[in-house]
């Protein structure tokens, strides 16, 4: 009988501390940005990198298309290769948090969980000087400790409303039509600059790389503008989707 009773609050304790804060972040909305106003604005975000291969021919397209995106980068990665974070903020792209390292949050004891974003703000202000506002975890996955801590900060919690599986080799026709099919006011579109982490299929930024100007073009055809999403917070007075 104490058996059980140890191994029900053991399963209650996971459920509170990895399942809930995601339930609420990824199913109800609560307490994350997943859109941002309802005007025809669209935030472009790329996450896991940077890659020394992928990101600059990604911001050279960008710069070509004179498109600002949103990179939420590894602060490993971004340790690595200086240089490239210093292009994307040169350029007027914003850079924020995606992690440390590429974890799996849901799982991580609360002061890995807090190295984790606190931890990689931290490394971005100290090498670049940069004042990042915005974390977006790893597979978008928190848990109770970096939801906590996240919403006694200056930072906001981000998700997105367009995913496309881009992390697998996918046809880059097959991106653009999942991308534009689905755009909508207030729009935020992840897609990964990076194939190295656990779950991406090596090679499948190339066909990113391929989709990004038709995604561009289309999306801008649709009369949809791309902004940076530190714009958000310039636009005082009006409601984020977030709870």
């Amino acid at each position: 009988m104490i058996g059980w009773l140890i191994l029900g609050l053991i399963l209650l304790f996971l459920f509170l501390y990895s399942v809930m804060p995601n339930l609420m972040t990824r199913v109800w909305k609560i307490g994350c940005i997943y859109r941002g106003f309802a005007e025809p604005v669209v935030y472009l975000t790329f996450d896991d990198g940077p890659h020394p291969e992928y990101t600059p021919q990604l911001l050279d397209i960008l710069r070509e298309k004179h498109v600002r995106a949103t990179f939420f980068v590894i602060a490993e990665a971004a340790d690595r290769y200086p240089d490239i974070i210093r292009r994307m903020v040169s350029e007027g792209h914003d850079v924020e948090v995606h992690g440390d390292r590429h974890w799996f949050v849901p799982l991580l004891p609360p002061s890995l969980a807090n190295r984790q974003w606190r931890g990689a703000s931290q490394k971005l202000q100290r090498k670049f000087s940069l004042q990042t506002s915005f974390y977006r975890p790893t597979w978008g996955l928190c848990n109770l400790a970096s939801f906590v801590s996240i919403r006694k900060s200056h930072h906001k919690l981000v998700t997105w409303s367009i995913m496309v599986g881009d992390w697998r080799k996918t046809p880059a026709q097959t991106l653009v039509e999942r991308v534009v099919s689905r755009l909508h006011k207030g729009a935020i579109i992840v897609l990964h600059d990076n194939d190295i982490t656990f779950g991406a299929e090596l090679g499948a930024p190339v066909s990113v790389l391929e989709a990004i100007p038709k995604i561009i073009e289309q999306t801008e055809d649709k009369g949809y503008q791309f902004k940076p999403m530190r714009s958000l917070l310039k636009e005082e007075g009006k409601p984020l989707s977030m709870l």
